[in-house]
């Protein structure tokens, strides 16, 4: 067996990056062997790496910013100094092998490796491992750099076609099967015959989203005590802003009283770190979990069926991806992270009685457990470590690596964002009324996926990709996040100084409040809230508003609860300076007035200087008279030939004409209904 003599590990930032590393290192130690790891300066590796006995040096790092942006001055800064410290460092270790785990503290390294290759003043071989299914910008850059790219899952494959390599992903040694009674031992927990036992945590720090939700979901868990037994890890986190058991402590005493919180401890049980957690896996029938690719693999290893809350909003949505393939492997299934109100403000959210409902669904099904269990042991190579060393040592030759299977997945992969609108949009024109997005979309965890992925951008920072969120979820009709949109829509925060400078009025842009509007018609779900936007709109400063809320009200019509709400408003805007507003108006007076207060208004704008106007009002009037709201047919008859007829529009048709045509056949066929009877 080839010994390699001095090896550079390089990654950090998390424990996701470092922990990789390290196992890689292990494997391929021997006693002749020298490590260094190189990372950055009060990151997770300062702390992590002495404690395994492994030399540290640091270099200046920083994250990738991307887009335009003014961290790109500090990112060139500290990647121009680091990759100097790296070459000073390389030229006095001089490693045979780097392998770089990811993270931005890795950059430098590579980098610094690769000039120094091109010059002949370092033999290294790189080797680049990527744990996620959708590598970070920096490892996809990286990656050019390497000798081989080894990655976790086969949707990685893709990134790096030259060069990657389906391994799978390096677990801590420790990390091993025991059987259940093992387990119990070891783990010191006294577990009630016939219980089946549910593992609740979200890594190491634990989630904030996931720790309350499982708190709430226990009011609908009270039942079913006797059957089942709550393991929660909830994290070691503190900040000012959050106390991950501080706060699991004290919802729990807000949400239940004394004798409740009795019930509750005879199945539920929360501590802040579990230090042996291999135990707990072997106790445990099922896993909620977030989708970290470490947490995941673990998760296989042990064979166990896993319920997935990914983290959303992360670099290239990696969490989520990571979760989607082991849903589609089948060891999986996914509860997505609802961007919702809280306390009036969007935030990340999860419905505890949805927890509770997905939990009992699954822990009642034993078929569907088992089959969880066979194929979340299948999912991923568990033999990753010793691979990864004969790839690193060159005892796999080509032939053999080409032989392993990669399981890509022979579904396409989705639309990004800009893509799927544009799919959408051109779905909505070609089948008008018929339109469905399950009709574009077929799959429904899909579908749901790209709601979820629509709903955070919501809380995007750039109003141009919340609105592009907002447009997405109303073409998807994702009736779910009805409350999300109206909370959007009534955010009446200023816009920054500088966008009013400019004309701007609230952070959420007249566009957005628009598209909202758009959106809430496409859902085509009204209930009172929903009416209130549109009530508001009619009075938004933004005058595209104005027309799409007059445009809801005459699509909803009849199905308002209140019509008569919208008259006063709608009257009011018939006036409105912008042509465009008041058309719309007139349309829908059409549809929610009466013939003692809209018809007498429409009729007044006979001599309205804009055809489109008069066009307008009478549709508005043939509305009126079609619904059977004008009584007085006479008088409709007497003055509606008063309106101007003529266009200014060069055209062969005239629309204002065919209308009229339209109103007087109208009438003519009501009157003599009316003598027929």
């Amino acid at each position: 067996m080839q010994t390699i003599k001095r090896i550079l590990l390089t990654g950090g930032g998390t424990a996701g990056h470092v922990n990789p590393a390290l196992a890689i290192g292990s494997v391929l130690a021997s006693d002749e062997s020298r490590f260094l790891f190189v990372g950055v300066r009060g990151r997770v590796e300062e702390e992590v790496v002495p404690h395994e006995g492994i030399p540290i040096k640091y270099v200046r790092a920083s994250g990738f910013p991307g887009g335009i942006s003014p961290k790109w001055a500090r990112f060139l800064f500290d990647l121009t100094a680091g990759v100097l410290k790296s070459i000073y460092i390389l030229l006095l270790f001089r490693p045979q092998i780097i392998i770089g785990t990811g993270g931005y503290a890795s950059a430098p390294v590579v980098v610094a490796a690769s000039l120094l290759r091109r010059l002949r003043l370092c033999s290294a071989r790189i080797f680049i491992h990527e744990q996620n299914a959708v590598p970070g910008k920096l490892n996809r850059l990286m990656g050019r750099f390497a000798h081989k790219v080894l990655v976790t899952f086969p949707e990685s494959l893709s990134h790096f076609p030259d060069n990657g390599l389906l391994v799978g992903y390096p677990l801590r040694r420790r990390i091993a099967r025991v059987s259940r009674e093992e387990a119990i031992q070891k783990a010191n927990i006294a577990v009630p015959e016939g219980r089946k036992i549910i593992l609740v945590f979200g890594g190491s720090q634990g989630s904030r989203t996931i720790n309350r939700a499982m708190v709430d979901a226990l009011k609908y868990l009270l039942p079913y005590r006797d059957k089942l037994l709550i393991i929660h890890g909830v994290g070691l986190f503190k900040s000012s802003d959050y106390n991950a058991v501080a706060d699991t402590e004290a919802r729990l005493h807000r949400l239940y009283s004394e004798e409740q919180l009795k019930e509750i401890g005879s199945f539920y049980t929360y501590q802040s770190f579990f230090h042996n957690i291999e135990n707990l896996y072997g106790l445990s029938d099922l896993v909620v979990a977030r989708a970290g690719a470490g947490s995941l693999n673990e998760i296989s290893a042990m064979g166990l069926p896993v319920l997935i809350i990914p983290k959303s909003n992360l670099p290239g949505d990696h969490q989520v991806m990571n979760a989607r393939s082991m849903e589609r492997a089948g060891g999986a299934e996914i509860l997505y992270e609802q961007i919702a109100p809280v306390d009036g403000v969007l935030s990340e959210w999860i419905d505890g009685e949805l927890l509770a409902a997905r939990l009992l669904s699954l822990i009642r099904d034993d078929s569907r457990l088992q089959s969880m269990r066979e194929r979340s042991d299948s999912f991923l190579n568990h033999d990753a470590l010793s691979r990864i060393a004969r790839v690193i040592l060159k005892e796999e030759s080509t032939a053999e690596q080409d032989s392993v299977p990669a399981r890509i997945p022979t579904t396409a992969p989705l639309p990004g964002n800009r893509a799927l609108l544009s799919l959408l949009e051109k779905a909505l024109e070609k089948q008008k009324t018929g339109y469905r997005p399950e009709f574009v979309i077929t799959r429904p965890q899909d579908l749901e996926y790209l709601k979820n992925r629509a709903s955070a951008l919501l809380i995007h920072p750039s109003w141009q990709e919340r609105n592009l969120g907002v447009k997405l979820l109303g073409l998807l009709q994702a009736r779910e996040r009805i409350p999300a949109l109206l909370t959007l829509f009534f955010d009446r925060t200023p816009a920054p100084l500088i966008q009013r400078f400019f004309g701007g009025d609230y952070r959420q842009v007249g566009f957005i409040r628009r598209n909202i509007i758009v959106s809430l018609v496409r859902i085509n779900v009204v209930s009172q809230e929903v009416e209130r936007a549109f009530l508001a709109g009619l009075e938004d400063p933004y005058y595209e508003v104005r027309v799409e809320a007059a445009r809801a009200v005459e699509f909803f019509n009849s199905r308002l609860s209140y019509p008569k709400n919208f008259l006063a408003a709608l009257l009011k805007l018939l006036d409105d300076s912008i042509l465009d507003v008041s058309v719309a108006a007139a349309e829908a007076l059409g549809k929610v007035g009466g013939e003692y207060d809209a018809l007498p208004a429409l009729l007044g704008r006979w001599d309205s200087r804009f055809w489109k106007m008069r066009a307008a009002v009478l549709r508005g009037i043939l509305h009126l008279v079609e619904r059977g709201e004008v009584g007085r047919l006479d008088l409709v008859e007497a003055q509606v030939p008063r309106f101007i007829l003529t266009s200014t529009d060069f055209a062969p048709h005239f629309e204002i004409k065919s209308v009229y045509r339209q109103l007087m056949e109208s009438v003519s066929r009501k009157k003599e209904k009316r003598v027929a009877q």
